[in-house]
């Protein structure tokens, strides 16, 4: 009896060491990859999964286009009517080096055409970073945008598939270019689409 007693502590004593050791691993695995970086075409769920990501690894969520509106003091929509995309273009770039820079340990989400810069991808896909590319079917994101137009100036008075389809075709080699992994999010929870991203942290 004694020695089952024994036996049984034992096994609960490396139950213990293991659940820690799991943990550091995870953490120290984390601390390699600082800046979490969520890409991908708009309505994918980027800022949706980086606000419950950032929650779940104790870290700070930013979404650029955000930080942009707050830096100029007006929404996005506005900056492309006053400046055009080229004027945004710009604006994204130079908000996306002051974050990369100042902040040490973030997820980031950023808007579906920062890709596009030669400059941005460099920022981007760096040894720090762990860039997580999510995706969803056509049919999908066509529910999902054309419900949000108004606030999303590629898609102003365009057919909303065809559009897609458009953006997937130009710019699906440059998400992949720079992803380490990507995840089809069309019918995962946020919940969901965190657990595959820190399983694949953690390998």
């Amino acid at each position: 009896m004694h020695q089952q007693q024994n036996s049984k502590k034992y096994f609960e004593q490396v139950k213990t060491t293991h659940k820690a050791w799991f943990f550091i691993k995870f953490k120290m695995k984390l601390k390699s990859f600082s800046q979490i970086i969520l890409i991908g075409i708009t309505g994918v769920g980027k800022t949706t999964v980086g606000k419950y990501l950032s929650e779940y690894i104790k870290s700070e969520f930013i979404d650029l286009d955000k930080s942009i509106e707050q830096r100029c003091g007006v929404d996005i929509p506005t900056i492309f009517e006053i400046e055009g995309e080229a004027g945004f273009r710009l604006r994204e770039t130079n908000e996306l080096m002051t974050i990369l820079a100042q902040k040490s340990s973030i997820v980031l989400s950023v808007g579906g055409g920062c890709i596009l810069s030669d400059e941005n991808r460099q920022l981007m896909a760096t040894e720090n970073t762990f860039v997580v590319q999510l995706f969803a079917n056509i049919e999908i994101l066509v529910e999902r945008l054309s419900k949000s137009v108004a606030q999303r100036p590629l898609f102003h008075k365009v057919d909303v598939e065809t559009k897609i389809r458009e953006l997937f075709k130009a710019r699906q080699e440059l998400y992949d270019s720079i992803s380490d992994i990507k995840i089809n999010t069309s019918f995962l929870k946020p919940n969901q689409v965190v657990e595959t991203i820190v399983k694949n942290i953690q390998l």
